[in-house]
């Protein structure tokens, strides 16, 4: 009775997408991500967040030289204070689309963290990252 209920479940919706924007804290702003998030309600236990955006790394017009990094975006989205799914995507003197679903399967997500940071190319470096943002799913 109960998988019946389920399947009998209304259709899919998402609610109204929210936009992001991260970037590496630095004063030359080389890795940028930008996009938005939607959650959307699965049919039968399936609540995600819907995430789709852009991460540039020293894409973007600038007076500061190049540098020998790159630059990753993470995502991470949360239940509480539970983590319930993550993302890292990464750039490298390009800009990157991406496109992906945060979520486990069953847990919905109520906020989402981004952070942009920067890593060295070479296995000794530096590496920093920008403030995280959080954002809040309705």
């Amino acid at each position: 009775m109960l998988a019946a209920g389920l399947l009998a479940a209304s259709p899919a919706s998402a609610a109204e997408a929210v936009p992001f924007a991260a970037d590496s804290g630095d004063t030359c702003r080389r890795g940028v991500a930008e996009g938005t998030l939607e959650r959307y309600d699965g049919p039968v236990l399936h609540p995600a967040v819907d995430v789709e955006g852009i991460l540039s790394d020293e894409a973007l017009p600038t007076i500061c030289f190049p540098d020998d990094m790159h630059s990753t975006v993470t995502f991470s989205g949360y239940r509480g204070a539970d983590l319930v799914d993550s993302e890292t995507y990464k750039a490298d003197d390009e800009q990157v689309k991406f496109a992906f679903e945060l979520s486990n399967g069953l847990l919905s997500i109520d906020r989402v963290v981004v952070q942009v940071c920067r890593f060295s190319n070479s296995p000794v470096g530096i590496s920093y990252c920008g403030k995280a943002q959080e954002y809040k799913i309705p």
